[in-house]
C-alpha cells in the first residue's frame, strides 16, 4: 500500500526554492500521500543508488526542473533534477508490472521553458508555477484530481488555508525554543514530522 501513496520529490533544495517545497510537501501530507525526498536519505551509501531505490517505492513523482539552467551570469546550470527525471520515466517505461502504473508531472517556473530545450518530455504532464507557492499548490492539486477520477479531492483554497495556519502555529510553537532563522532554515525533515503531527490533530 505504500507504493500507492508514495510521492516521489525531485526539486532543488536552496533557499530561494524553500518556500515552494514546504508547500508542496504540506499539499501532499494533507492529501494523504507520503512525500520521499533524497535529503531526507543517510549519506553513508552512494546517493544515485538511493535515488533509485526511492524511486522504485513511488507511485508518483514530481520533478521541478525550474532551477536546471544558469541563474545568475556566470552560474553553471544543474542537470540533477532533469537526471533524476529521466531515471523516474526509465522506470515507468522499462519497469515492472506495477512501475507501469507510475504518474509523472513536471513543473517549471515558465510555461513550455522545458518543451523547447528538452523537447524529448514532450507528452508528460507539465505545468508552470511561476515561483508562486500557491500557484503550485493549484496546479498539484489539479494534477491529482485528473489521476484519482472517482475521488473527490479537496479545493486548493482548503489546502492553501490549512497551509497558512500550519505555518502560523508552527512559527508561534517554536518561538520559545529557536530562532526565527532557525525555524526558516530547518531541515525538511524536520518540517515534515511537524507537518505530519500538525495536519493529525487538524483533521481529528
Amino acid at each position: 500500500m505504500a507504493f500507492e501513496q508514495n510521492v516521489f520529490i525531485n526539486c532543488p533544495f536552496d533557499n530561494d526554492f524553500k518556500p515552494l517545497l514546504k508547500a508542496l510537501v504540506f499539499e501532499l501530507i494533507y492529501l494523504g500521500f507520503s512525500p520521499k525526498l533524497s535529503q531526507t536519505l543517510s549519506s553513508s551509501a552512494i546517493r544515485v543508488n538511493q535515488i533509485k531505490n526511492l524511486i522504485k517505492t513511488c507511485k508518483f513523482g514530481i520533478h521541478d526542473l525550474s532551477r536546471s539552467k544558469a541563474m545568475a551570469v556566470g552560474e553553471l546550470p544543474r542537470f540533477n533534477m532533469p537526471y533524476e527525471l529521466g531515471l523516474d520515466i526509465g522506470a515507468l517505461e522499462y519497469g515492472s508490472r506495477k512501475l507501469k502504473t507510475k504518474r509523472i508531472l513536471i513543473l517549471e517556473t515558465e510555461r513550455f521553458h522545458y518543451q523547447k530545450v528538452i523537447s524529448d518530455i514532450a507528452g508528460q504532464d507539465i505545468e508552470n508555477h511561476n515561483d508562486d507557492p500557491k500557484t503550485l499548490i493549484t496546479k498539484v492539486r489539479n494534477w491529482f484530481s485528473a489521476n484519482f477520477t472517482e475521488e473527490t479531492i479537496v479545493g486548493q483554497s482548503v489546502i492553501w488555508i490549512a497551509y497558512n495556519q500550519f505555518i502560523d502555529d508552527l512559527n508561534t510553537n517554536l518561538s520559545a525554543t529557536y530562532t526565527e532563522d532557525e525555524i526558516e532554515e530547518m531541515p525538511i525533515g524536520d518540517f515534515i514530522k511537524f507537518a505530519n503531527d500538525w495536519i493529525s490533530e487538524f483533521k481529528e
